[in-house]
């Protein structure tokens, strides 16, 4: 009988056994992940679906909408399931597309794009970890080597729809992808925007 209200210690170890479930390829490995995500917060689905991208596994996909959906949003703002979204081929991960547009009133269009042209720094300091260095340390980890993977670039388009997209290879990195939405989230709150949508539009970003 599955409990909603598994204790930490046992929640880790539902995952740790969940993940070598995966590497062993068993049939009760969705069951498992099911166990260890039951009442555990975002943090536990962004795990997940990081496990499923390691072990190279298509159903990465929909754990990581799940755990885009789980991302706690101001009122009035909402992140669509399908933001960032892991494309699968065959039932394998094959790319992730990195471009979020913010749909919003005409009244804050300009506050939007402000926002936008606020968050490029920031993305540009995103690793594919999730964590988000400042200026400093990113100076400082390019001079010594990095050890992890950051965007290449970042660009802001204000039309049609204002968005933001990040060169990153078609990586899968829903750490990264985590960090994203937040720096968004708290640029278009400091901006002043209360009610607009985030979402992934397929089309390529202009030039």
């Amino acid at each position: 009988m599955t409990s909603n209200a598994e204790g930490p210690h046992s929640r880790e170890t539902l995952f740790e056994t969940a993940c070598a479930a995966l590497a062993a390829g068993r049939d009760d490995v969705q069951q498992l992940f099911e166990r260890a995500a039951a009442g555990a917060g975002p943090e536990m689905l962004w795990r997940i679906t990081n496990a499923f991208v390691e072990a190279f596994d298509g159903r990465a996909a929909g754990w990581m909408s799940r755990a885009v959906e789980s991302s706690e949003v101001p009122d009035g703002i909402s992140v669509h399931a399908g933001t960032l979204r892991i494309v699968v081929d065959d039932g394998y991960p094959v790319h992730q597309f990195w471009d979020i547009e913010v749909s919003s009133s005409a009244e804050d269009r300009a506050a939007v794009v402000a926002a936008l042209n606020a968050a490029e720094p920031r993305l540009m300091r995103l690793t594919d970890d999730g964590r988000e260095l400042s200026a400093e340390e990113m100076e400082a980890a390019l001079e010594k080597g990095v050890d992890f993977y950051s965007p290449n670039y970042a660009a802001v388009e204000a039309d049609p729809v204002p968005r933001i997209g990040l060169d990153c290879k078609d990586a899968i990195m829903p750490f990264m992808s985590r960090a994203f939405i937040r720096v968004l989230l708290e640029e278009l709150e400091s901006a002043g925007v209360r009610q607009a949508g985030l979402s992934t539009d397929p089309r390529p970003m202009s030039g």
